[in-house]
C-alpha cells in the first residue's frame, strides 16, 4: 500500500510539471492566435496575385491559424471584366480563400446583363463562401450567398460576418427593384447576437466603406473595403473598455496583400481581444507562384484572341 502511495505521487508531480513546463498546453487552454490575411478591391487588377500567393503559402506555413479572406469589388473595371469574375475565383479557388464579401460592383447593373443573381459567375465558380447579409428578396438570403460563415480553427469557432454597401440601391441598379439592402451597421448588429450562441469570436468582413465600418461595435475586428484605404496600420476603434482594429488594404492599381495579428485570451469563459498588430506586405524580392501566373496567363492568351476576334466582326460581315 505505501508503495502505491508512492507511485501515486510520482505520477501526479511529473503531470504537474508536463502541464506547467509545456506551454502549448497552457496556451491551448487560455490562448488563442489569429493571423487574417486580406485583401480588397481588387477591380480585376491581379498582376500581384502571384505574389501574394507565395506569401500567402509561406505565412500558412509558419502560423498555425491563417485566414484569408476578400473585401469584394473583384472584377469590374479591370481587364478580364468581360469573364464576369470567373478568373478572380480560379484564382481564389486555388489560394485556398476562406470568404469573400460580395461588392457594390459585383453586382449587375441591370436586369438584361443578369437577371437571376444566383446565376452570377462568382456564385457558381467560387469554392468558398459568398458573403451578403444585408441583401434579402423577400425577406430570404439570395440563393448562393450567406450572411456568415463559422470556421472552426483549432476548435475555437469563428464567425465571419458579411455585409455590403448601399450604392446598388443608391444608384438605382435594377436589382434593387427585387432585394431589400438594410443598413450595414444595424444587420451587424443582429448577427454578432445571432452568432454569439455558436461561435467564440465573431469579425466582419465588410463591403459598407470605411466611414461606415467606424460604427460598427461589439465584433473583435472589421476587414474593411470599398473606399480604396490604405492603412498601413490598423485605425482603432474604443468599444467600451474594448478596442476593434479596422483594416484596409487599398484598392484597384494601388492593391495590396494585408496582415492582421490578433492575440485573444480567455477570460471567464470568453475569447477577448488583448493585442494586434497590422501590416501590408511588400512585394521586393517576393517569387511569383507558378500556379498563378499559369492561370493568369491562359486568361491573358484567352483575351487576346477574342480582343482580335471582335476587331474582325465587322470585316467578317
Amino acid at each position: 500500500m505505501k508503495y502505491k502511495k508512492i507511485l501515486f505521487f510520482i505520477i501526479i508531480t511529473l503531470f504537474s510539471f508536463t502541464c506547467v513546463s509545456n506551454p502549448a498546453i497552457i496556451d491551448e487552454l487560455t490562448v488563442f492566435r489569429l493571423t487574417i490575411l486580406h485583401t480588397n478591391d481588387l477591380h480585376g487588377r491581379l498582376e500581384n496575385m502571384p505574389q501574394y500567393s507565395t506569401i500567402v503559402n509561406q505565412i500558412r506555413n509558419e502560423e498555425d491559424n491563417v485566414l484569408l479572406l476578400d473585401g469584394g469589388d473583384l472584377y469590374r473595371r479591370g481587364p478580364y471584366e468581360r469573364f464576369n469574375g470567373a478568373v478572380e475565383t480560379e484564382i481564389f479557388n486555388a489560394m485556398r480563400y476562406d470568404a469573400i464579401v460580395f461588392g457594390n460592383n459585383d453586382f449587375p447593373r441591370n436586369d438584361t446583363e443578369l437577371y437571376d443573381l444566383s446565376t452570377h459567375t462568382i456564385l457558381q465558380t467560387a469554392g468558398f463562401p459568398v458573403l451578403l447579409g444585408n441583401v434579402t428578396i423577400n425577406g430570404n438570403y439570395i440563393d448562393g450567398f450567406k450572411p456568415y460563415v463559422i470556421k472552426n480553427i483549432q476548435g475555437i469557432n469563428i464567425a465571419i460576418i458579411g455585409v455590403t454597401s448601399l450604392k446598388p440601391r443608391d444608384r438605382g441598379f435594377d436589382i434593387t427593384k427585387r432585394a431589400l439592402f438594410d443598413d450595414p451597421v444595424q444587420t451587424v448588429d443582429r448577427f454578432v447576437n445571432e452568432t454569439r450562441i455558436e461561435s467564440d469570436i465573431q469579425i466582419v468582413l465588410s463591403h459598407a466603406g470605411f466611414d461606415v465600418d467606424k460604427n460598427m461595435k461589439g465584433i473583435s475586428a472589421i476587414i474593411s473595403a470599398d473606399t480604396h484605404i490604405k492603412l498601413a496600420t490598423p485605425y482603432i476603434i474604443n468599444d467600451g473598455e474594448n478596442q476593434i482594429p479596422i483594416v484596409q488594404a487599398g484598392g484597384e492599381e494601388d492593391n495590396y496583400l494585408g496582415r492582421l495579428d490578433l492575440l485573444f485570451e480567455k477570460i471567464n469563459g470568453q475569447w477577448i481581444l488583448k493585442e494586434f498588430n497590422g501590416s501590408l506586405f511588400s512585394l521586393d524580392d517576393i517569387a511569383e507562384d507558378t500556379e498563378i501566373r499559369d492561370i493568369l496567363d491562359r486568361y491573358e492568351e484567352l483575351l487576346i484572341s477574342l480582343i482580335e476576334e471582335d476587331m474582325q466582326l465587322p470585316y467578317a460581315a
